[in-house]
This record gives structure tokens, C-alpha cells and sequence, in this order.
């Protein structure tokens, strides 16, 4: 497989894994969650466990895209459905970090 060849099939994969890697750093480190909230949003509860956990589910959504992007090299449908699955467990994870930390 060539160079071309794999960044075809694995480049947005990357692109988002390089994009979720940066989101979570600066989620987790920095504790900005102005980032991912936006300027005119009110202000969380607990600021810094809110940082720290979406900085983690960051991290868990890079890991499940690497994986995806894996997949991608064995089984297309495998991976949509990875992808799908790991999605859909973001999401409740980010509905309870929301409803702990969160408004």
C-alpha cells in the first residue's frame, strides 16, 4: 500500500484524531472550556472537573477514531459502526458530565 493509498482511506480520520488530540489538551491543561462552549455561554458549575472530564471524553472520542481508522484497512462496515457505537456513548457521557458539572 502506498503513501496516497493510505491517506485516502485514513486521512479525515486523522485529521479528526489530530483535531480531538488538540481539543483535549486544551480542554484538560489549560482548562478553557470557552473552546467548546462558546463566549456568551453561562458559566459551569465546577469549571475545572468540567475541563477535566471533557478533556477525558475528548481523549476516549481521538482513541475511538484511531481504532475507526484502523478498521478501515479490515472492515468499512465494522468501522461505521465503531465509529457510530462510540458516538452514541459520547454523547450519554456528555449528557451526564453536562447535567454533573455542567448548567
Amino acid at each position: 500500500m502506498t503513501t496516497d493509498q493510505i491517506l485516502e482511506t485514513a486521512g479525515i480520520p486523522l485529521l479528526l484524531f489530530v483535531i480531538l488530540i488538540y481539543y483535549g489538551m486544551r480542554l484538560w491543561f489549560m482548562k478553557d472550556i470557552s473552546a467548546i462552549r462558546g463566549k456568551n455561554k453561562p458559566q459551569v458549575k465546577d469549571e475545572e472537573n468540567y475541563a477535566k472530564c471533557a478533556g477525558k471524553l475528548m481523549f476516549f472520542f481521538a482513541v475511538a477514531t484511531l481504532v475507526m481508522m484502523l478498521l478501515l484497512f479490515w472492515n468499512t462496515y465494522v468501522a461505521v459502526a465503531e465509529i457510530i457505537i462510540c458516538t452514541v456513548i459520547l454523547g450519554i457521557l456528555w449528557h451526564n458530565m453536562n447535567a454533573k458539572y455542567g448548567d
